[in-house]
């Protein structure tokens, strides 16, 4: 492991996609970004450890508003729903699925923050967290739980995330709280998924001094073009 949250000058950023994604889906969806800050950030993909293929039909209006990736080899999570697996519901269309955005039972949270923290010591440390929906809440309990990056990380990046509602996530969360990084909170006026409430109960979670907001009038996404031109100033990028 590297000593050093740099390379070649640039941050190590640490990227976390969202449910039904993989870090090749995300780092397209976030191509404007990565141009935009190649001067000053390195940016890291990280596959969720949970496949959750086939989990929505493919053409379905889920698949849409989550940005989910079309690839049934590319479709994994970093925590499902332990009601579903009481229900043993697989797919949303099965009777008693829960999304696991709304579930209060996360499963698979072990073997998550292990690859994180594999992954942190392997590539890390990372300076930089960028986190899009079950990416950004799992980005928490991250900054929260795990050593390897909460001792290194400055700053974060949290797209239409939200608190998490299980119970022993929330506490770790608490236990931590407040964590004293920078971070910016990023929302969308439409987001049909993630309320605003949910994401600013996420924020609280950081200090309060640090922490900025920014809102777009988009819906479950990452405004990519618009979010770069911010980043740059708020992390002063002057290349």
């Amino acid at each position: 492991m590297s000593t050093t949250t740099e390379r070649d000058g640039k941050t190590k950023v640490l990227c976390l996609h969202g449910f039904a994604q993989d870090g090749t889906t995300f780092r397209a969806k976030i191509g404007a970004m990565r141009k935009q800050l190649k001067s000053a950030c390195e940016f890291y993909f990280l596959d969720a450890p949970h496949d959750v293929a086939g989990a929505f039909d493919a053409d379905g209006a889920e698949m849409r508003e989550l940005g989910a990736s079309n690839d049934a080899s590319g479709s994994f999570a970093w925590f499902t729903s332990g009601e579903n697996a009481r229900a043993g519901a697989t797919r949303a269309s099965d009777d008693g699925w829960t999304r696991p955005a709304l579930s209060r039972e996360y499963d698979g949270l072990d073997e998550t923050c292990e690859k994180i923290r594999a992954f942190a010591l392997e590539h890390g440390p990372f300076g930089g967290v960028i986190g899009f929906s079950q990416g950004a809440t799992i980005a928490l309990a991250a900054l929260a739980m795990i050593e390897e990056l909460r001792g290194s990380a400055r700053w974060a990046v949290l797209v239409a995330g939200f608190e998490p509602l299980d119970t022993v996530l929330k506490s770790a969360a608490r236990e931590a709280t407040p964590i004293a990084i920078k971070t910016l909170h990023v929302h969308g006026e439409n987001d049909k998924l993630v309320t605003r409430e949910r994401m600013m109960a996420l924020a609280e979670h950081f200090e309060e001094s640090q922490r900025e907001f920014w809102f777009h009038e988009g819906a479950h996404g990452v405004p990519s073009t618009a979010l770069a031109k911010h980043m740059k100033a708020w992390l002063q990028v002057q290349r």
